[in-house]
């Protein structure tokens, strides 16, 4: 080769790095390697067990839970790409990008071979993954979450990788790519897609894919020369040149793809395992029947054992109880769902403000339908869903209390003199018993904080107390319960509690209580009963019916409500579980653990007798001691006003609610603009036949009735001619019968007659 032909070629091998690149790369400012990502592969063994790849295995995981079962494999395709997109909380706007984010899809969005999910995971898990600077930022902000979008691609379609699925989201909602602190890919991030990053966003993938931009360039750089050095062969040479290097990269990337598929199998396979044991099996049905009065089932059947306090049973005097108790395949109900969702997969329901809302029972023996509201709260509420499946264990499990145990018999008493009298003996045995002694004592100590000489309302409060003395019980007590009844069908609108002071719940009972300082005249009482009746008694109400220490309280008494208008129901029509009402028996209900009732009254009288306070302040006026105040009470839900909301009023005011509800036995309901969200389930039963309410069965059949006829007039009117075609020949059939009418049987049966019977009538 001549000089100037060398320099010519050196000076195109300089130019091709610097000037030619692929779209999309050309601009690309990353610092060397940035864009190929750092491969994850080369640190596990199987890289998509780690912390960046757990949101796109769970989207897998649910679209399986989803698919029908002839297509279930398509969830674990590994042609199928998954990627996802961490997001910095703290450039976000809650109510306008976080709030409707994740309300869109409460697990994850599928629509034809379209799939994402948009949810919330720990920050610390990721912490080696981030920049150092983005990990101070979130730290300095206090936020211990990030929201993270995940998406599959859309096979075969080179313009909807996982990646350009992801980008469509974040568009929708305003989100830029100043966001995103971290991305992750199953596979290789192509050229096109690593440019949506910014250059200094880091990257993950779990195996080599494709070619790689460096890869790119050293091709060009290879073809550059080979067309170079056969160039005195004329133009044909030229593109023989190029065109053996480009097969020499497409043989290595077709190697490289070929093994990075037999690895996904692998790693996909081995996903998919994980997390089928993990979270493969819905809680098992609340207010069903008791495992231990059915055959053995094997490894899938209940337990009892509250070690776990995610098992839910009741004990069924129905007849056949073990029929809705086999260990067979039931479909996904709205909360079952959620429940089984890894971690804080569950894209921002709060599960500590879970309330059973709606019950019913359809009267076939087939269980109870249920439902509960919970808040939507990203970032902000308890997404863990251990705690949901602990709030729905305390529901199911107060509900069948209330029912088998006697009314007078629902109340507890912290009463410094009164310590043979602290709980009913068998509701003390129970959970639903603890949560009462519990909320007594945390009503105690809400007024103690109440009334801390060092707070504001304190201050006032000490500086109008008269005399030396002041001494008050209070009791928790049921308000009036507004609820709706549709046939078989509960909604518990509304179901507050209420708190009294002792003179007052004495006087609702017909009783007189005695002065609780002797020593004060009656005057200097009823003023300081007064003053805590109007500075501290609404504080206190607001406190014990929104304050998430009193969520316990508040969850068993709404399923006390539940069974006192399911008693009323089982008077006048036979329900699943009417002969366990008044049965006493609280054996599958019992508490686990060393708790015993006299634990919370040793509490209660240590802090009777050493105080929730001790202050001395001292004054340029001298020293101001002031009074210790000893509050003590009860909790009484032996009576339940309920209060019904009628058809015309639940219609005006409470109008998508039954929609909402309905919805939600078979997968999470929220209404739009609405942040509650409702996680319901249709009864044993259902679940196993994959359906829902009864009312939705004979909607699909009628809406499927509807389809077909729609379907059968739009053939008569498109097909006519089709149709008129057997009528023109009619005539002569008829005049062949006809003349052959004297055949014998057989020939009277020929198939030209049978056609024109069997013809379906127009």
């Amino acid at each position: 080769m001549n000089r100037p032909r060398w320099l010519a070629a050196l000076l195109l091998a300089l130019l091709v790095p610097l000037g030619s690149a692929p779209p999309g790369v050309a601009d690309d400012k990353r610092p060397p390697g940035a864009a190929k990502g750092r491969d994850l592969s080369m640190q596990a063994e199987n890289p998509l067990l780690t912390s960046p790849f757990e949101p796109i295995e769970k989207l897998r995981y649910d679209l399986w839970r989803e698919l029908p079962k002839a297509d279930k494999n398509e969830a674990w395709n590994p042609y199928r790409n998954g990627a996802a997109v961490y997001l910095d909380p703290t450039m976000l706007d809650y109510d306008h990008q976080v709030m409707p984010l994740l309300k869109e899809t409460t697990t994850f969005s599928h629509t034809g071979r379209q799939a994402w999910a948009a949810s919330v995971v720990r920050v610390d898990p990721l912490r080696e993954y981030l920049k150092r600077a983005a990990v101070q930022r979130l730290d300095d902000a206090k936020w211990g979450e990030l929201v993270v979008v995940s998406a599959l691609n859309i096979q075969k379609s080179k313009q909807r990788h996982s990646e350009d699925v992801i980008q469509k989201v974040l568009d929708k909602y305003g989100i830029g790519a100043e966001a995103e602190l971290l991305g992750s890919s199953e596979r290789q991030n192509c050229s096109r897609c690593a440019r949506l990053y910014r250059p200094d966003t880091p990257l993950v993938f779990g195996h080599p894919y494709d070619i790689s931009v460096q890869e790119w360039l050293d091709r060009e750089v290879e073809i550059a020369w080979a067309r170079n050095k056969v160039a005195h062969l004329g133009p044909e040479a030229e593109r023989r040149a190029e065109k053996g290097v480009k097969e020499k990269y497409e043989e290595r990337v077709k190697r490289r793809n070929a093994t990075a598929k037999d690895k996904l199998v692998t790693d996909l396979g081995e996903v998919r395992r994980g997390l089928e044991a993990r979270y493969g099996h819905e809680p098992s049905p609340a207010f069903s029947v008791d495992p231990k009065q059915c055959p053995d089932q094997g490894p899938g059947t209940q337990s009892l054992d509250l070690q776990q306090p995610l098992v839910l049973t009741a004990a069924a005097k129905a007849a056949h109880p073990c029929d809705d108790a086999e260990d067979t395949p039931r479909a996904a109900t709205g909360l079952g769902s959620m429940l089984a969702a890894p971690g804080l997969s569950t894209g921002g329901i709060d599960f500590s403000s879970m309330e059973l809302r709606y019950l019913s029972d359809p009267g076939d023996g087939s269980g109870l339908q249920y439902s509960f509201s919970a808040d939507f709260k990203p970032l902000k509420g308890d997404a863990r869903t251990a705690t949901g499946r602990a709030a729905l264990s305390q529901s199911s499990d107060a509900f069948f209390v209330w029912l088998s145990l006697a009314p007078q018999n629902f109340w507890v008493n912290l009463n410094p003199d009164e310590p043979e009298r602290i709980v009913d003996d068998r509701l003390g045995r129970t959970d639903a018993g603890r949560v009462l002694l519990e909320a007594d004592l945390r009503m105690k100590k809400t007024v103690g904080e109440l009334i801390h000489p060092h707070s504001k309302l304190g201050r006032k409060f000490w500086n109008r107390v008269r005399g030396e003395c002041m001494s008050f019980r209070n009791w928790i007590l049921p308000a009036a319960a507004s609820v709706h009844q549709d046939g078989d069908k509960l909604y518990i609108l509304d179901a507050p509690l209420d708190v009294k002071m002792e003179t007052q719940y004495l006087k609702d009972n017909g009783a007189s209580s005695a002065a609780s300082c002797p020593e004060q005249d009656k005057a200097t009482e009823d003023h300081n009963e007064a003053l805590f009746r109007d500075l501290i008694l609404p504080r206190l109400k607001k406190a014990i019916n929104t304050a998430p220490e009193y969520a316990d309280l508040r969850r068993v008494y709404l399923a006390r409500v539940a069974a006192e208008w399911y008693r009323e129901l089982s008077r006048t029509k036979d329900t699943t579980y009417g002969d366990l009402i008044d049965s006493g028996d609280i054996d599958s209900w019992r508490r686990t653990g060393d708790w015993q009732p006299t634990d919370t009254f040793d509490r209660y009288v240590d802090s009777y007798t050493k105080g929730e306070f001790k202050v001395t302040d001292r004054t340029t006026k001298g020293d101001t001691t002031y009074v210790r105040s000893y509050v003590y009470g009860g909790v009484d839900l032996t009576r339940i006003p309920l209060k019904t909301v009628p058809d015309d009023r639940f219609t005006t005011d409470f109008a998508g609610l039954p929609q909402n509800v309905h919805r939600s036995l078979n997968a999470p309901s929220a209404a739009a603009g609405d942040e509650t969200v409702w996680l319901g389930s249709p009864t044993p039963r259902q679940a196993k036949a994959g359906s829902g309410a009864p009312a939705e069965r004979e909607a699909q059949g009628k809406q499927g009735k509807q389809e077909g006829q729609a379907e059968q007039e739009s053939g008569s009117s498109g097909t006519w001619a089709l149709w008129l075609l057997p009528a023109l020949l009619l005539a002569p059939i008829a005049l062949l019968w006809l003349r052959r009418r004297r055949l014998d049987a057989a020939r009277r049966a020929s198939h030209l007659r049978r056609n024109a019977v069997g013809r379906p009538r127009r």
